[in-house]
């Protein structure tokens, strides 16, 4: 038990270095490297092959899912909108962060990222005033943010939500 206990202690470590790396870039130039992006499944990934080698089809397939929808969204809101409300970095990224938790905690993820992105435009427009509104805002970081409580719920606080199969 106390390999996995360093596992994970090693595995958060890393993730939460790139989580800073994502959220530094993001916020800078509104862009998430590809470079980050691989780091975050791949070290997501080698966690789960390390601790549940059983699981990392299932795992991988979860990703692909999630990146197949929220790809969809992302063109849907283009098809209706005209315009690009989420960037492919951040498709990207969420198909990544699918890498490191349980399918079943992905709504809590997308919740925490959403509402704390939604409170940081809120506290925008109160301290700049309505025009902040309008100005485009990094997701990253918020995706991060969620990626991070979700892992903790999962691995600190016993949120596993029971086996992927």
């Amino acid at each position: 038990m106390s390999a996995h206990l360093s596992l994970v202690l090693i595995a958060t470590i890393a993730l939460a270095a790139i989580l800073f790396a994502i959220s530094v870039a993001d916020f800078r130039r509104l862009i998430i490297p590809d470079e980050f992006n691989l780091a975050l499944a791949g070290t997501g990934l080698g966690f789960q092959a390390a601790t549940q080698p059983d699981q990392v089809p299932s795992q991988v397939l979860f990703a692909v899912g999630t990146l197949s929808a929220v790809w969809l969204i992302r063109h849907g809101h283009f098809a209706i909108t005209g315009r690009i409300g989420l960037g492919l970095g951040d498709v990207k990224m969420l198909a990544a962060a699918a890498c490191w938790i349980n399918p079943l905690l992905l709504p809590i993820l997308l919740f925490i990222a959403s509402a704390s992105a939604l409170l940081f435009i809120c506290g925008q427009v109160v301290a700049v005033g309505p025009a902040a509104a309008r100005v485009r805002v990094p997701f990253g970081p918020f995706i991060a943010a969620g990626l991070g409580c979700t892992w903790a719920l999962e691995q600190f606080a016993g949120w596993n939500m029971g086996s992927l199969q």
